[in-house]
């Protein structure tokens, strides 16, 4: 697994997916691509990545894909559509970049003609309490600096609303 943070322009958010998907398939891997803006670090895309895989193994998956799957568990949501505004938009974007299975060295070279890697991203606690319904009184209870920890909670409670 390699994750990396970047910037990417997007102009047409489908065709920039297409380049991204071309890039796996390639190297046989899974890439998906996170707005920065809604994660809360590397650990949250590696606790959605376990959960995800986990899914697919039990037979108890949401989505199709994997990559989706993925998007699912990272948001918090149990409905693809939700799930799906945790990834490219039009225009300038910050993303948090997952690479998984294949041959991970060929996709990250891959994807890295696509996106411009950069230094890593402070979480955006604000965004982050309002996306997955992160109240004052348990940030206070958490204590300072823990809100990857809350965003992970929600993550696993996936299972849960299954």
């Amino acid at each position: 697994m390699i994750i990396f943070c970047g910037t990417v322009t997007v102009s047409v958010v489908k065709e920039t997916i297409a380049q991204i998907n071309d890039a796996a398939d390639k190297a046989d891997s899974t890439v998906v691509l996170f707005d920065a803006d809604k994660i809360a670090g590397f650990a949250h895309i590696e606790s959605a990545v376990v959960h995800a895989k986990r899914s697919f193994t039990e037979g108890k998956q949401i989505a199709r894909s994997l990559s989706m799957e993925i998007l699912v568990y990272a948001s918090g949501q149990r409905q693809c559509s939700l799930a799906s505004k945790f990834g490219l938009h039009d225009g300038e974007n910050k993303v948090y970049v997952l690479i998984l299975d294949g041959d991970e060295e060929k996709a990250s070279a891959l994807v890295r003609e696509i996106v411009t890697e950069c230094e890593p991203f402070a979480p955006n606690e604000e965004k982050l309490k309002a996306e997955f319904g992160i109240t004052d009184a348990e940030m206070e209870a958490a204590g300072e600096n823990r809100i990857e920890e809350l965003v992970i909670e929600r993550v696993a409670l996936v299972d849960a609303w299954k």
